[in-house]
């Protein structure tokens, strides 16, 4: 079972967004709405494509299904390197492949409007759409779902900054894959020429 989230599937300059909060709503139109059910993807190494497991049979023949499938590649995977591995393509159809397989390194989020079934969309931020008296229209946030941390950028938008503003900040935040960018409401106006 993949995971459930109360979030929003933006399109946005060619790419999605997983956007969440109370204001997430005033981003844009989205593509998928809550619940999005969200789940790991692995390059595999002879196609184009990723490989979204749900099923993994260890070299002793013991079964982990999602989401405990998830965990297992993350933390055995490289141990077991000739365990079977079963799941959908990002690009339709399922497939069953050798952990050796899988580009491991490479992870993706992949996002869908059903639990079991696609299509799914490749997610490539996560945005938190929250007001907090910080000053800051910009800055890092912890990921919406810890266990894909290290494929998903997070960030809050202040709302102050929706619109042409900010979408010129999340076409940075897309282009550049550096984490930890932060921006004050000052440093904006700098930019933009307000005094």
């Amino acid at each position: 079972m993949p995971f459930a989230f109360p979030g929003y599937i933006l399109p946005f300059n060619q790419h999605y967004i997983l956007a969440y909060g109370p204001e997430a709503p005033a981003l844009g139109t989205p593509l998928l709405e809550p619940p999005v059910f969200l789940r790991p993807g692995y390059k595999v190494w002879s196609a184009p494509d990723y490989l979204l497991p749900h099923t993994v049979v260890d070299d002793v023949g013991q079964t982990f299904g999602a989401p405990e499938v998830f965990e297992w590649l993350e933390t055995q995977g490289d141990l077991f390197p000739r365990s079977d591995v079963f799941g959908f393509l990002s690009l339709g159809g399922e497939r069953g492949v050798l952990v050796k397989d899988l580009d491991l390194a490479q992870m993706a989020v992949f996002a869908s409007a059903q639990p079991e079934v696609g299509p799914f969309v490749r997610v490539a931020l996560a945005v938190e759409a929250r007001a907090v008296p910080d000053h800051l229209a910009l800055t890092p946030a912890p990921c919406p779902a810890s266990q894909f941390e290290r494929a998903l950028p997070s960030y809050r938008l202040a709302p102050g900054v929706f619109g042409a503003v900010g979408a010129a900040i999340l076409n940075q935040v897309l282009a550049n894959p550096r984490r930890g960018w932060t921006l004050t409401f000052d440093e904006l106006d700098e930019m933009m020429g307000i005094d």
